[in-house]
């Protein structure tokens, strides 16, 4: 199941926390826009879902 980011859940006001936490760099943020799963590349270990604080980052 993908991993997905929810835009209306991400405030895209700030560096994306759950970014940091990503063990192989599938997460990418430019600026402050909410950041985009590179699918090919997550593992789907569900860091990055537990991590987010606003819950907007999520399985599909």
């Amino acid at each position: 199941m993908p991993i997905m980011i929810d835009k209306k859940r991400c405030p895209q006001n700030h560096v994306c926390p759950a970014v940091r936490v990503c063990p192989v760099n599938a997460l990418m943020q430019k600026g402050y826009q909410a950041p985009v799963v590179n699918q090919e590349r997550c593992i789907q270990c569900n860091k990055c879902v537990n991590y987010c604080p606003m819950e907007a980052i999520e399985r599909i």
